[in-house]
């Protein structure tokens, strides 16, 4: 049996992401994946051209960058107390990344507990986050929700799915 990754995208909305990641050791080797979570292929991602990719008539050319909050990350590390996962987010045309958080046992990172949300601080970043594992061994296993907040810089907000009601007042009479 091979190491097992899942990746499930819970809630995707214009404002926010809500993902959950697993993984399954079983002794032959560690992660460390730079892309685990893509930011351009969230919902709403816009091209270098300003509209959504995969729109009509779009570029689908993507940013070399997009602007990513970790507002709440919940784990659950059963790591048998001999290693940890790292979340980083990545850089281009370097190797590693700059660290989010490191997590064993089971916690929560949460704005709700009177936290900050984490902004991307990395040297020449590309938004997307990594996960990277120390000293898991065989039936180690993890799981994470990391909840990330979408910059509208780098994410429509809905004026391309409805702009009548997007560019109007709530109620309006004009058109």
């Amino acid at each position: 049996m091979a190491n097992n990754y899942t990746y499930e995208i819970l809630k995707d909305t214009t404002q926010k992401t809500v993902i959950k990641l697993t993984a399954n050791f079983d002794g032959t080797g560690q992660e460390n994946n730079v892309a685990r979570i893509q930011a351009n292929t969230l919902y709403g991602a816009l091209g270098t051209d300003g509209l959504p990719l995969g729109y009509p008539g779009a570029s689908n050319v993507a940013l070399p960058f997009y602007g990513l909050t970790v507002s709440r990350v919940g784990y659950n590390i059963a790591s048998q107390q001999k290693g940890y996962v790292e979340l980083y987010w990545t850089t281009a045309n370097t190797a590693g990344g700059t660290p989010i958080m490191n997590m064993d046992l089971c916690g929560q990172y949460s704005e709700d507990q009177g936290m900050v949300s984490i902004r991307n601080n990395a040297v020449n970043p590309t938004g997307d986050i990594g996960v990277q594992t120390f000293g898991l061994t065989a039936n180690c296993a993890y799981t994470l929700f990391v909840e990330l907040r979408k910059d509208n810089q780098y994410y429509q907000r809905g004026q391309f799915n409805d702009p009548a009601a997007f560019n109007y007042k709530p109620y309006g009479v004009t058109p």
